[in-house]
């Protein structure tokens, strides 16, 4: 998945980051998020990208989730590395309420 410059900027605040050496990398992290999310939500995530990208929501989970992975890509020895961040499960939870009722005003409409 291709980030627009302004959410790559946005990933590397979060990574606390200032240089384009891993860019490639944190590509690919935030696609991890962003079908980790997305299917945590619905069996059919591809149908729905463009609720996920609109929602304020997604944003709040996506990118602590994708700085989390990039944070753990070297394993150490002093670190729990089973949790992720709390408040991604937190988001997540309040995203899939969210989309009921996205879908149930979608069916209101047919």
């Amino acid at each position: 998945m291709q980030l627009t410059a302004e959410e790559l900027k946005l990933l590397k605040k979060h990574c606390k980051i200032d240089h384009n050496s891993e860019d490639d990398l944190l590509e690919i992290y935030y696609s991890w998020a962003f079908r980790e999310i997305a299917s945590a939500v619905t069996d059919k995530p591809s149908k729905y990208i463009d609720w996920f990208k609109s929602h304020p929501l997604f944003a709040r989970a996506i990118y602590p989730l994708a700085s989390y992975y990039f944070e753990n890509r070297i394993a150490y020895l002093d670190r729990d590395l089973s949790l992720a961040p709390h408040m991604v499960l937190s988001t997540v939870h309040k995203l899939r309420g969210s989309f009921e009722q996205f879908l149930e005003s979608e069916n209101d409409e047919i």
